[in-house]
């Protein structure tokens, strides 16, 4: 390997094509001071001679057809490396067509039109952006402004392609996630392997086919099981769009229907009391966790302490209690603890028996049995697969994560790209996507 080669690999470019200047006693770089900060960057200088096979303008072969017209100098930026900023001096030799008389410059595959940014260094741009840092940090790391990094990674945001020939996988979790103020988009992940499929900007059910219907219908027939939540947005669309897939609904979100339910009841007990002192008050209103929690793990043979009341007292006197004030609570809580031994045991009978035995009184109880009836079939499902949407929780952390480290996003498309690079793209990034980007006619 010659030693032109090696500085090449070393600076990450690939263009056999540029000749670096070595002096006569070896040295190829300068370490220089450069900047408003005054920061040290090594600075290469190289040639560029590569004629091209055509004439940009005319198209007439060059083989013989063309005059040397001169040199531009041009600096670029390139990869840093140990902390230093690379900067390369590139001398391009310019050419005149002998038929059209038009001039033009040698170009490289390794850099763009109309930026300064070399494409090694836009590749590092994107895998620094795979990590959980902000724009500024990876515009400190490289060197560069912020509002250049800003700019780049909203072109590669702007290149962004859904790639709707992915094969589906067998378990395709989904969920809503929040994005900006009454903003929510719409996301699918593999229930197997918790890896991003896509991320939709809205959740509507018209937009939910409109999404789906760009993969072809054998791709959609092969998703065996959809997880949701109880959303009813989300029904219709999922059915149509995975005619084969079985819809489960997540076993969390069941609980948490009926929980809530609890929770709204006892609100509104404690917002009925005038006594703001009474003990029953002060029970309610500082034990929320306690009437919530499965009943199966509290100890009933010891009393516990109860703030509020700042006292010791048996728990199922304390229910007792606000039972005797509320035949509303006493309903809803015996039906929320009902539903917790239900799933617990995983019996579907039980949980039938608590819809097909509950009698209405007006309480926010009621509604979650209309949408336990709603969604009878999916809960069915629940009860019997493994299947749920935990995975899929724990990246709406992750996404809300990424704008938190970024303190928000004024941009969705900024703060889609980085969701995607971060969870969808994290070990690889598609060439086609790369070679798209590089093309599109960049002014940084």
């Amino acid at each position: 390997m010659s030693i032109n080669d090696s500085i090449l690999n070393s600076v990450g470019l690939t263009d056999k094509n540029i000749k670096f200047l070595i002096s006569d006693d070896g040295n190829f770089n300068e370490l220089v001071t450069i900047g408003d900060n005054q920061h040290q960057a090594l600075r290469y200088r190289a040639t560029l001679t590569t004629v091209p096979e055509h004439c940009p303008q005319c198209g007439v072969l060059l083989s013989d057809h063309f005059y040397l017209a001169g040199t531009d100098t041009a600096s670029y930026k390139l990869p840093t490396v140990n902390g230093y900023q690379q900067i390369l001096l590139l001398t391009k030799q310019r050419y005149q067509c002998r038929r059209c008389q038009s001039t033009f410059i040698a170009q490289s595959e390794d850099f763009m039109t109309n930026t300064t940014i070399s494409r090694p260094l836009l590749y590092q741009v994107i895998d620094l952006a795979k990590r959980d840092i902000s724009e500024k940090d990876i515009a400190y790391i490289l060197h560069l402004s912020h509002s250049k990094v800003n700019r780049l990674l909203h072109h590669a945001a702007q290149a962004y392609r859904t790639n709707y020939t992915k094969i589906l996988p067998a378990v395709i979790c989904v969920d809503e996630v929040l994005y900006a103020k009454h903003h929510y988009g719409f996301e699918m992940i593999n229930g197997t392997t918790s890896d991003l499929i896509e991320l939709f900007p809205t959740r509507t059910s018209l937009d939910i086919r409109r999404y789906l219907s760009n993969y072809n219908l054998a791709n959609r027939q092969r998703v065996q099981y959809v997880v949701t939540d109880m959303n009813a947005n989300y029904g219709t669309p999922l059915r149509a769009m995975f005619p084969n897939a079985q819809i489960v609904v997540d076993r969390f979100h069941i609980i948490q229907l009926a929980m809530k339910a609890v929770q709204s009841t006892r609100i509104t007990l404690q917002r009925a009391i005038d006594n703001k002192r009474s003990r029953v008050y002060k029970l309610l209103k500082s034990n929320w966790q306690f009437f919530i929690t499965d009943q199966s793990k509290i100890n009933t043979v010891q009393p516990r302490w109860f703030k509020g009341i700042n006292e010791y007292l048996y728990p199922q006197d304390a229910l007792q209690l606000v039972f005797g004030l509320s035949p509303k609570f006493k309903q809803a809580y015996q039906v929320y603890q009902t539903i917790l031994s239900a799933q617990q045991s995983r019996s579907f009978n039980e949980f039938s028996e608590i819809l097909s035995q509950y009698e209405p009184n007006h309480s926010a109880m009621d509604q979650v049995m209309v949408s336990y009836k709603k969604n009878l079939k999916g809960i069915r499902n629940a009860f019997s697969k493994k299947h749920s949407n935990g995975r899929i929780e724990g990246i709406n952390r992750r996404i809300k994560q990424i704008g938190r480290t970024a303190y928000g996003y004024g941009n969705a498309l900024n703060y889609f790209f980085r969701i995607r690079l971060q969870l969808f793209n994290r070990q690889h990034i598609d060439a086609n996507f790369m070679t798209l980007l590089t093309k599109k006619n960049l002014r940084i």
